[in-house]
């Protein structure tokens, strides 16, 4: 069975997901050791990740998904995710009313700026296309 550029994206994401879930039930603890370690270093951690979703980003346009498939598919996952944090949206309120809102913004203008700029590239392709 030959899998495409897109199964082969859903693939790894089911793969990396299931291994999470079962590594997360089996022993906990080394997941959190993990994670720890992972996020030791939050500026490595953002850059990888940034490279990483540059490469689907581009491996998504390459099999033809337009960015306006890809802003739909993100309004979807907010929604799910939002299902699963709306039961910590009180300690969540609590702590961004904590944060000073200017380091905020500068601790995540990468993504910000990610944001504004896939945004914009979908308000083009709409207005413009």
């Amino acid at each position: 069975m030959a899998l495409d550029t897109l199964e082969i994206l859903a693939l790894i994401l089911i793969v990396v997901s299931v291994l999470k879930l079962i590594i997360f039930l089996v022993n906990p603890n080394y997941w959190y050791s993990f994670i720890g370690g992972v996020y030791s270093k939050p500026a490595v951690a953002s850059f990888i990740a940034f490279i990483l979703a540059m490469t689907v980003l581009y491996f998504l346009l390459i099999s033809g998904v337009t960015i306006i498939e890809i802003l739909a598919v993100c309004l979807f996952i907010a929604l799910v995710i939002t299902i699963g944090l709306a039961k910590y949206a009180d300690k969540l309120i609590v702590w961004v009313k904590e944060q000073d809102i200017v380091f905020v913004l500068k601790e995540v203008w990468l993504y910000t700026l990610v944001w504004l700029l896939l945004l914009a590239w979908g308000a083009g392709e709409m207005l413009f296309a």
